[in-house]
């Protein structure tokens, strides 16, 4: 069984961001949540935890589309292999969402500050190895998007938080939009992340992955604003990251798509900017 359903009716728009887990992506749900854009939380990862529970529970896309864009985060790790060997951009093109209609974007982050986060969350419940295959994960969407002629950007978690302001407005320029400026504050005005009328669509997720402990800052978050670091990592923590690969997959990515901000000079075409 497939882990996303097929499209009864699909957006014009399908902005598609990917990372390991612990880059900063959840707060972006809420940026595109507030600013009016349907925000996704990791649907298909939710679709493929339930698969490891022993349960098929695919991914529904919304029936009615009443926005003509939609914006999904889907983060890789971190507790199994399982969450990191899938490919949510593979799953969207086999659920008849059209090549054309979606944009790919890898969130990046200092490895060394994410594989800090995974073992101040989640020492003893993850690992190196499953943490270098979230990398791996990365790649492997970048691999399908340039068979399928998908459009990727790298964005860069400093640059984000740096430049809120910028970044996102070249987010919402991969799907043809301005980004309202209003967006970057007043949060706290707003229902509560992921309640009726955030903007932000919860799944319903197995109780052994829930850790809202990791949440915590968005929730409480009226804005953007760099998450607290979570610890220096030891040497010999920064030696196997680097024997398992995961500083070379890092500068790949890095050196091998362009960045968000090229939306700006070349706004994708045949959609509105309304």
């Amino acid at each position: 069984m497939p882990l996303v359903s097929q499209w009864e009716t699909t957006p014009d728009r399908v902005l598609l961001l990917v990372c390991p887990c612990r880059s900063g992506s959840t707060i972006l749900l809420r940026a595109f949540g507030h600013a009016g854009v349907p925000a996704y939380f990791q649907p298909i990862k939710n679709a493929r935890r339930w698969r490891y529970e022993g349960q098929e529970h695919p991914w529904y896309p919304p029936a009615n589309i009443e926005d003509r864009a939609i914006f999904m985060k889907e983060t890789f790790g971190p507790f199994h292999f399982e969450e990191t060997t899938y490919d949510p951009l593979a799953e969207l093109l086999a659920s008849n969402l059209p090549a054309d209609r979606i944009a790919l974007v890898v969130l990046l982050r200092d490895p060394a500050a994410v594989w800090a986060s995974w073992r101040y969350y989640w020492e003893g419940r993850t690992s190196p190895e499953v943490f270098a295959q979230s990398w791996a994960a990365c790649q492997r969407c970048v691999e399908t998007a340039s068979i399928a002629g998908v459009p990727s950007y790298a964005m860069f978690y400093e640059d984000l938080c740096q430049s809120p302001q910028a970044e996102l407005a070249a987010l919402f320029a991969v799907m043809g939009r301005e980004f309202p400026l209003d967006a970057l504050e007043g949060w706290d005005r707003k229902p509560g992340f992921g309640a009726e009328g955030s903007g932000v669509v919860l799944p319903n997720e197995p109780e052994a992955f829930l850790t809202p402990q990791a949440h915590e800052p968005v929730i409480r978050a009226t804005g953007i604003s760099p998450m607290k670091p979570a610890g220096v990592i030891s040497v010999q923590e920064n030696e196997t990251l680097m024997n398992l690969g995961v500083f070379d997959r890092y500068r790949a990515l890095s050196t091998s798509l362009p960045g968000t901000a090229k939306c700006m000079k070349q706004p994708v075409e045949g959609l509105s900017h309304d």
